[in-house]
């Protein structure tokens, strides 16, 4: 069994790119379109229960996740490859970084959970689970996410991605095992080159500051960029800022 996955690129080097609990292979279309497609093959992947994956069961924890996403690697026949994640699926990438050794070459973590499992402040994960189920406050969870600056457009276009493309069984299992199967103890001291991807309004846990407490004191070879006029979804908020600075990354890693 291999996730779904779309390719786009014809480089030699191989990324792994994975959406939120909230999103699909959707969310990076907006950004995707300024990708190094020359030196650079991405493997836009949807995880069990999402998307074009959304028939195939599991038990919906981050070191499955990450397995199949290495998965996606080995089907592709990439020894060493990079991998990106975003919100849940940057939980979901720390644990490829775990797992995959010395085969990841690099790791994205956009607006990512940390290592060590979702931590919200009071009420917010309770507003998450509730919004599996309730319209209006999944419409308000989009709003708080990005900082409630954006338009009602917005907030509709996120909840029809939403509903379309998950199974609520599936997210219903992540936001559970994403909040109690934490590794930071694994995680800790990881060499892998790392970019973290902040947006400016994004909310706790996903601040600077709770990345400056955290990520970037368990992984000495990370680095962190502030994403400007962008809340939890700076690719779609701020898609070209975004690639720009994914492109001039992995370029890094040549």
């Amino acid at each position: 069994m291999v996730l779904a996955h779309e390719l786009y690129g014809r480089g030699s080097e191989g990324v792994v790119v994975m959406h939120d609990f909230y999103g699909c292979k959707h969310t990076w279309d907006f950004a995707r379109n300024f990708f190094d497609v020359e030196n650079f093959t991405f493997a836009f992947t949807e995880l069990r229960g999402y998307g074009d994956s959304r028939n195939i069961q599991g038990q919906y924890t981050p070191e499955e996740a990450a397995a199949d996403a290495i998965a996606v690697a080995d089907n592709m026949g990439w020894d060493r490859f990079h991998i990106v994640g975003h919100s849940m699926s940057g939980m979901v990438a720390q644990r490829v970084m775990v797992d995959g050794g010395d085969r990841i070459k690099s790791a994205i973590l956009n607006t990512p959970v940390h290592a060590s499992g979702l931590k919200f402040a009071p009420g917010g994960f309770e507003m998450i689970q509730d919004s599996l189920h309730d319209d209006k406050i999944l419409y308000d969870a989009f709003d708080t996410l990005t900082g409630g600056r954006l338009c009602k457009e917005w907030m509709a276009f996120k909840s029809r991605q939403t509903r379309e493309n998950r199974t609520r069984e599936a997210q219903a299992a992540y936001l559970v095992n994403c909040r109690d199967q934490g590794f930071q103890s694994l995680a800790d001291g990881n060499k892998t080159p790392t970019l973290i991807i902040v947006g400016e309004y994004d909310v706790e846990p996903f601040r600077q500051q709770d990345m400056e407490a955290s990520l970037l004191k368990w992984y000495p070879n990370a680095q962190m960029t502030i994403c400007r006029n962008a809340g939890h979804y700076p690719q779609q908020e701020a898609p070209v800022f975004v690639a720009t600075v994914i492109n001039e990354f992995l370029q890094r890693q040549l």
